[in-house]
């Protein structure tokens, strides 16, 4: 394999178009080889876009090319099993966005199949490549915060488009599943520990949850919750509260510049953060761990432990 990883998209997603697409056009280690859709329209608006490349009709045609060498997949959380798993037995490496699977048997077949086919697969959450984040581990690390005794977490906005997936159940749509697994995931990497016990309430008019919470408690006493919707005034914010410290985050899964609160006993410190490229890091560190043969980022490990809560939830939405 070259230095150069170069990748196959799956399907003409909005996130493709706007985000990932331009992401390994700016990396120096991707090149952006081919594009399925089953509309030519859209492969021609790419092509307009995006410059050269192989356009299939198909996305089998591409899991078949072989001068692709890894996959993103953007399609509908329903198909990430399906078609992470044909790509994988096609030997293709596989960045799926999030969430990774509708529930963690789903996810745990797909994490078997990468170790069986001896390729890559992570759960795209662009978020976790921010300074943002880097700042917020850092003072994790730090210990300044004490024991850590509460985790706050909000990610909703107010869906103004219509019939689009995230209304579709059947396409495995959502708040939770489009939003929520964001603080769940925070949640997950502040915690590093699977809930003892789970509540959650909805309210879900349609057929899906457009206002969710869930409270989550953990073995050490923490209580964690997490808020999420499509039907009210937007709201991004998370807080990390402990023994000796409290930590607040707004936008926490923006890749803008701003600035962390830190609070103790001593005052209160403010943290800048300096403007990220989300997208383009997660590309860079996925295609390097491809061509340097080592482990990307976000380990598979989390993202079958976060699912396994994701199950929790939707089962405790059920009693």
């Amino acid at each position: 394999m070259s230095q150069t990883l170069r990748w196959g998209v799956l399907g003409c997603a909005r996130i493709a178009r706007t985000q990932v697409v331009p992401a390994i056009l700016r990396c120096a280690n991707a090149s952006l080889q081919a594009v399925a859709s089953r509309e030519p329209a859209k492969l021609t608006e790419f092509a307009s876009l995006f410059g050269k490349f192989a356009a299939h009709s198909s996305y089998q045609a591409l899991l078949d090319d072989p001068a692709v060498d890894a996959v993103y997949l953007p399609l509908p959380n329903s198909l990430h099993r399906e078609w992470a798993i044909r790509a994988m037995r096609c030997g293709k490496h596989v960045l799926c966005e999030k969430p990774l699977a509708l529930n963690s048997a789903e996810a745990g077949e797909m994490i078997r199949t990468a170790r069986e086919c001896g390729v890559l697969l992570m759960e795209a959450f662009m978020y976790r490549y921010t300074d943002r984040v880097r700042q917020i581990s850092r003072v994790l690390e730090s210990g300044v915060l004490g024991e850590i005794r509460s985790v706050n977490s909000t990610f909703r906005f107010f869906l103004d488009r219509e019939n689009t997936i995230k209304e579709k159940p059947e396409l495995g749509g959502g708040a939770l599943y489009d939003v929520g697994v964001y603080p769940l995931n925070l949640i997950s990497l502040v915690t590093d520990a699977e809930p003892v016990s789970v509540a959650a309430e909805c309210f879900k008019p349609a057929g899906v949850d457009i206002n969710l919470s869930a409270v989550l408690r953990y073995e050490s006493g923490l209580i964690a919750s997490l808020h999420c919707g499509f039907n009210a005034f937007g709201r991004m914010h998370s807080e990390i509260i402990g023994s000796d410290g409290m930590l607040l985050a707004p936008d926490t899964f923006l890749n803008d510049a701003g600035q962390l609160s830190l609070h103790t006993k001593a005052g209160c410190e403010l943290i800048p953060v300096a403007e990220s490229d989300r997208y383009g890091e997660e590309i860079r560190d996925f295609s390097a761990a491809i061509l340097e043969k080592r482990a990307p980022r976000l380990s598979l490990d989390e993202s079958l432990r976060t699912m396994r809560t994701l199950d929790r939830i939707l089962q405790s939405l059920q009693s």
